[in-house]
């Protein structure tokens, strides 16, 4: 019997891609489909001297089965050939109990040639441990400062029995650095491939300029110019893309998509796009119905073009597909770019002249989804006067809808952040900083000042 682990507790793609074409060969079903996601996943928080490292292996694996027309599933951790072959039989069993599904008579196949970069794989990060992550963030030793690394190697492989073999050995990591405490911190993120484009120090730099003065900290009131740093932009886009752009909103009918595709309902300068195959945004090179991925205009000049689908879902209400399965029953885009404007960040700020800047975004949730209707913690905030960054205010509660939110911007920034998708490996969101027209703010917080290291 083979080991369950090996190099850092994961499988090698050669012993995946095995134990996968023995079981679709042995399998009773009509058709068979074997998505394998392993990964090790790591985090690491220094503040001053001290540094705390966290890892662990992961293993997830769906199975899907097509028999007699009928479409069962079934999800398992663990990864012997019997395991899997019983995972199979569970399937089929989850199938015989639903009705035969129109519109899709088998299992996806796609022999696309895959874009898009081929390496993946950063040795540097698959190596981190708590000797090598405390070497790395040594220069962050300042008592006011809080850096957080986050990582994750994986192995995918999509396997089916219609000759659909896609694998990969992928790597991540999204750096973190705050310094400050309460009104006037800062914050900075980025992430990447590859652990040697992270620069924690300059983070750190960015983190200081965008931190203030608690002294004298006040509410902010009244409807401003409001500019968002990119971080609090990412937030808001991943909202808008889980609330609105996932198969199972548009599906289900609360995405606001269903009455407003083709109509501009954002500024003309609001474009929303997905591309797996850019390096600057993680690219991941298929979906996890090995769908070969492609560019995908979500918003073009302020108009909602599409839901992301995979092919199944397609195929059930009538549209192309997207190329963005997440295996199960969902299908959500992963690779995200707010397309970046003409104007640097500073002259965003100076554009507005007098308003407020936000540095992100806390405890944000969804409160309608037809109408993107959001509540958050504004956090990070400053005073602009005369085009500059000025004193801190304190935190404050924010509501609106997205719908109004980007319908009316005084430009977006040409400087982007990265942050990894939420499964911390197959995307990013990318975005630039964005300048909104006439925010309503709301009151300020009354929770106490927030340590940095929080």
């Amino acid at each position: 019997m083979k080991k369950e682990h090996g190099a850092n507790g994961l499988l090698s793609l050669d012993e995946i891609g095995e134990r996968l074409e023995r079981v679709l060969a042995e399998s009773p079903a009509d058709e068979t489909e074997i998505v394998w996601l392993e990964t090790r996943h790591g985090s690491a928080r220094r503040q001053g001297s001290r540094v705390d490292v966290h890892t662990g292996p992961h293993r997830n694996v769906l199975v899907r089965v097509l028999d007699r027309g009928r479409v069962g599933s079934f999800r398992t951790g663990a990864g012997e050939i019997g395991d899997l072959a019983d995972a199979v039989r569970q399937a089929m069993a989850q199938s015989r109990v639903r009705e035969p599904l129109a519109g899709l008579p088998h299992l996806p196949a796609d022999s696309a040639p895959l874009e898009g970069p081929t390496e993946l794989f950063d040795p540097a990060i698959a190596r981190l441990g708590k000797r090598r992550v405390r070497s790395y963030l040594g220069d962050l030793k300042t008592r006011r400062a809080t850096a957080r690394l986050r990582w994750a190697e994986g192995r995918v492989a999509v396997f089916n029995s219609r000759d659909v073999r896609r694998m990969a050995r992928v790597t991540a990591a999204e750096c973190e650095a705050r310094t400050g405490r309460g009104p006037g911190a800062g914050r900075a993120v980025d992430a990447s491939r590859r652990l040697d484009d992270l620069a924690p120090a300059a983070l750190l730099d960015r983190a200081r300029h965008r931190s203030g003065s608690p002294d004298g900290a006040e509410p902010a009131t009244g409807a401003v110019p409001v500019v968002l740093a990119p971080e609090a932009v990412i937030d808001l886009c991943r909202l808008l893309n889980e609330t609105s752009f996932s198969a199972k909103a548009y599906y289900d009918g609360t995405s606001f998509l269903r009455e407003h595709v083709n109509v501009q309902v954002f500024d003309r300068r609001f474009n929303l796009v997905d591309d797996a195959t850019a390096t600057e945004g993680l690219a991941f090179p298929f979906d996890l119905e090995g769908t070969a991925k492609r560019r995908v205009d979500l918003i073009h000049k302020g108009a909602p073009k599409t839901p992301t689908l995979d092919q199944r879902q397609a195929a059930v209400l009538g549209l192309p597909p997207t190329a963005h399965a997440i295996g199960g029953n969902d299908a959500r885009a992963e690779n995200l770019f707010l397309v970046a404007g003409e104007e640097a960040e500073n002259d965003l700020v100076a554009a507005v002249g007098d308003g407020v800047w936000i540095g992100w975004l806390d405890h944000l949730e969804c409160t309608e989804p037809r109408r993107v209707r959001f509540r958050c913690r504004a956090r990070g905030v400053r005073r602009i006067e005369n085009g500059r960054l000025g004193t801190a205010l304190e935190d404050f509660h924010w509501s609106d809808t997205l719908l109004r939110a980007f319908s009316s911007l005084v430009g977006i920034g040409t400087d982007s952040t990265r942050r990894l998708s939420p499964d911390g490996y197959l995307g990013a969101m990318t975005a630039p900083a964005v300048a909104l027209a006439g925010v309503e703010l709301g009151e300020a917080t009354t929770a106490p000042p927030t340590a940095a290291a929080e």
